[in-house]
């Protein structure tokens, strides 16, 4: 047995408060207690006149034996489960983000202590608390109505208590899918070098020692930039599109058709509830439109005619523009140029 949890064992016993306090108490509890109810009809007297009278049972039989010895181990398994499977202490969950599928295991640990626990689902999880996956394993989160994320295979990810959802990846992979109406300020991904910003549904972050940052987006757009270099500006990008950020500089490539595959394959398996858009949402000036999205941009088209407003979604086909009218629908075909404003 590990020194460390002995020597751990020893100081809850004599009262030191640690993380096996609670189920020392809980079995010292269970001990202390009678097993029999004492009858209420009978004196003292009668009980010491029993007692004298009474002959001390001898096992003679191997069935006894048997009955005896298998008593004392289940009462010494059940308290040595207690003590080295203690629970996962409850947690403020001010963020709404809870466990919702687990493939292989899950653990849990804060950056005040190193000790892994396992996650199970249907556990909610806040701020402060960092998550791991072990190689072959997934988990899938629930942030909030129409919000999820996988964690992949070997990663880290840390939840900020700065921020309303605000998470840094320490390393490896997650999947985001998120409704399209969020403010580019409500959910940032934080990394070594980069920082990641919403502005669509569903796209991939990837962190690595080796490779550095590497943002991949399947739907929507996705706005990433340095955390090294705030002055390069941040680079805006839209459904096939990849960029890889490093310390010295990023890298903006496109998704071959086997990469996009495989990234809507790994969607698909990503449940969350589609939240639908107010098409005929209108606005009384430019700046209640850019309070409401935290951007505002403008549209040129091939035929030579601007439009202002917020791209707050895109697909295959199609760009979709809040206006300050109502939402309009744009063949991407048409579209030549998009400027940012604010």
């Amino acid at each position: 047995m590990d020194e460390n949890f002995e020597h751990k064992i020893r100081k809850a016993i004599e009262g030191e408060k640690n993380e096996f306090s609670s189920s020392i108490d809980k079995l010292s509890d269970m001990l202390s207690k009678s097993w029999v109810s004492p009858p209420s009809n009978i004196s003292f007297e009668e009980i010491y006149e029993k007692a004298q009278a009474s002959k001390v049972i001898s096992f003679k039989k191997p069935l006894l034996y048997t009955i005896a010895s298998a008593a004392a181990i289940l009462i010494g398994a059940f308290g040595f489960l207690i003590l080295q499977n203690p629970k996962i202490p409850p947690v403020k969950n001010d963020l709404g983000i809870s466990v919702t599928k687990i493939i292989g295991k899950g653990y849990l640990f804060s950056s005040d202590s190193e000790k892994l626990l396992a996650l199970n689902e249907g556990e909610s999880v806040g701020s402060g608390q960092i998550l791991k996956t072990e190689p072959g394993s997934r988990l899938f989160l629930n942030i909030a109505k129409g919000e999820g994320m996988i964690l992949e295979e070997s990663t880290e990810l840390e939840i900020m208590k700065e921020g309303k959802q605000s998470f840094r990846l320490r390393n490896g992979s997650i999947l985001v899918h998120l409704h399209k109406n969020l403010k580019k300020d409500e959910f940032k991904i934080i990394t070594e070098i980069g920082l990641v910003e919403v502005r669509g549904t569903k796209f991939e972050v990837r962190e690595s020692l080796k490779e550095g940052t590497i943002v991949s987006v399947l739907e929507g757009r996705v706005a990433a930039k340095s955390s090294i270099d705030p002055n390069r500006g941040e680079q805006v990008l839209e459904p096939g599109q990849k960029i890889r950020l490093e310390a010295k500089g990023f890298q903006r490539t496109f998704l071959s058709s086997t990469e996009q595959k495989d990234l809507g394959f790994k969607f698909s398996e990503l449940l969350v509830d589609e939240i639908p858009r107010n098409s005929e949402k209108s606005f009384s000036n430019k700046d209640d439109l850019f309070n409401e999205y935290q951007r505002l941009e403008r549209v040129v088209l091939s035929n030579g005619e601007t439009l202002e407003g917020v791209i707050v979604d895109m697909d295959e086909n199609f760009m979709y523009l809040q206006t300050l009218e109502k939402e309009i629908k744009i063949q991407r075909d048409s579209v030549m140029e998009v400027i940012q404003l604010r």
